[in-house]
């Protein structure tokens, strides 16, 4: 095989150095080139025509392009050329045609051969197969990502679209609710689905296969276990592997994001839940407002009168939004509301058990104890000395279930006889605590003082009746 080198022309391997570096170089197991100092390639060891099944004259000057894969030849063009700018080492990876078609990673390098006054006469460089150290490293960094995606709890899923062969590990078994070993394939997995899901997931699953398409994989869907009929939510991560064309793997991860669907599902209710009470409080506000100004004798009375009100909501506003406004004790609600109008040891007393209420009774009991309390001060027990107020509720059985019975009774105040005009605050009275609490309310003006009671069935009481 006849080289540039064998010419002996000038500026080439042919004095007793190069004849000496020739014979090194035949006796070598790496493939070995040398080059003009422009970076034209002019000389190559028997090894090099041996892997490649190439001439000279197929090789030589820039020749060599042709052994490289074309994704490799651009950035190994530019790194010689740098190396040739600068003078310094050229070093690089890029997979090699072997004469049998196959590619096989190499690791070249080339150093510049310098006279005494510093100026580049040649290079010489080898390429050396490193493809089982590559092979070895891929398989390293796989058992690195297995071990990572086991400690991550992540299944994983490799789809051999030509032969159809599906392989899952044991998180993906479980994700999909079947016992582990099962037979496999794209149907199983299409089945696993949930039926709203199936389609789109589908779709995704053929897109990124396609060689046009999109070649990633990145979506959420729906499990309904195949064997134990869990519904999950799954989060899926793949991509495809083609050659020439032709998609040869899918691969990729599985992690359950059920316990974040949840969540995000509870704020999604949460938020709703919260905008309709504030609808329903800015009401309650508006109709306060409305009425309380309309019905008072002065400005000054209305406003005390509005911000008297205001603050029994906000009481009870605070007692909700420590239990995220689901429910809230009803001794806490009661104890709330009556607290600013306790004026003495005794006076007002409590009794009954601790028993949940819906957001919106809170409300409404609270305004009504309100406008009860500021009855009694104005009119009722507590304008008297020595004038009492007892509030109690308490749980009986009856024939349609558990009743809550609740009654305020005022003693030893002024004479009481029935209004014969009925103000906002009665009407609110009667109002939202037969409303929120499905119970005509009885108001009993008894002469020894005011008695108010109603009646609410347990199941519904509580968050779902409100």
């Amino acid at each position: 095989m006849g080289s540039a080198l064998d010419a002996g022309a000038d500026g080439t391997l042919a004095d007793n150095n190069e004849s000496r570096f020739k014979i090194f170089a035949q006796a070598m197991p790496n493939q070995v080139w040398s080059s003009t100092p422009d970076g034209q390639l002019d000389w190559f060891n028997d090894q090099v025509y041996a892997f490649s099944g190439l001439c000279f004259s197929d090789l030589a000057g820039t020749g060599w392009a042709t052994m490289v894969h074309p994704d490799d030849i651009a950035p190994a063009a530019s790194a010689w050329t740098k190396a040739l700018a600068s003078a310094t080492q050229y070093q690089t990876q890029f997979r090699l045609r072997r004469a049998d078609g196959v590619w096989r990673w190499h690791l070249t390098r080339a150093l510049p051969i310098k006279n005494d006054t510093g100026v580049v006469t040649r290079w010489i460089g080898t390429n050396t197969d490193i493809e089982d150290q590559k092979a070895a490293e891929a398989e390293l960094a796989e058992v690195e990502q297995r071990a990572a995606v086991a400690a991550a709890d992540i299944g994983t899923w490799d789809l051999n679209p030509q032969s159809g062969v599906l392989k899952w590990d044991r998180r993906c078994y479980e994700l999909f609710g079947l016992s582990p070993g099962q037979p496999v394939s794209f149907a199983v997995f299409l089945a696993g689905l949930h039926p709203s899901d199936r389609e789109f997931a589908e779709k995704a699953c053929i897109e990124a296969m396609r060689s046009e398409g999109s070649h990633g994989y990145d979506i959420e869907f729906r499990t309904i276990g195949l064997e134990d009929g869990v519904e999950r939510w799954v989060s899926a991560k793949g991509k495809s592997e083609f050659k020439n064309g032709t998609v040869v793997r899918f691969i990729g991860t599985v992690r359950d994001i059920s316990g974040l669907k949840r969540a995000e599902e509870q704020q999604r209710l949460l938020t709703r839940e919260l905008e309709h009470r504030m609808k329903n409080t800015m009401a309650m506000v508006a109709a306060i407002a409305n009425q309380t100004f309309r019905s008072a004798a002065t400005l000054d009375d209305a406003k005390a009168i509005f911000e008297a009100r205001l603050k029994t909501l906000n009481q009870a506003h605070d007692t909700l939004t420590r239990s995220s406004w689901t429910s809230a004790p009803m001794p806490v609600v009661v104890e709330g509301a009556l607290a600013p109008h306790r004026t003495g040891e005794g006076r007002i007393n409590l009794d009954g058990p601790a028993v949940e209420l819906s957001a919106r009774q809170a409300l409404s009991l609270a305004l009504a104890l309100h406008e009860l309390a500021t009855n009694a001060t104005k009119y009722g027990s507590l304008s008297a000395v020595g004038g009492t107020i007892d509030v109690t509720w308490d749980l009986h059985a009856t024939n349609q279930g558990l009743v809550l019975r609740f009654e305020w009774r005022e003693s030893d105040g002024p004479a009481v006889a029935t209004p014969t005009h009925r103000g906002f605050g009665s009407r609110l009275i009667e109002r939202t605590l037969s409303s929120d609490f499905g119970s005509a309310v009885e108001m009993d003006y008894r002469a020894d003082g005011l008695v108010c009671r109603f009646e609410a069935k347990l199941s519904e009481l509580g968050p779902d009746a409100g």
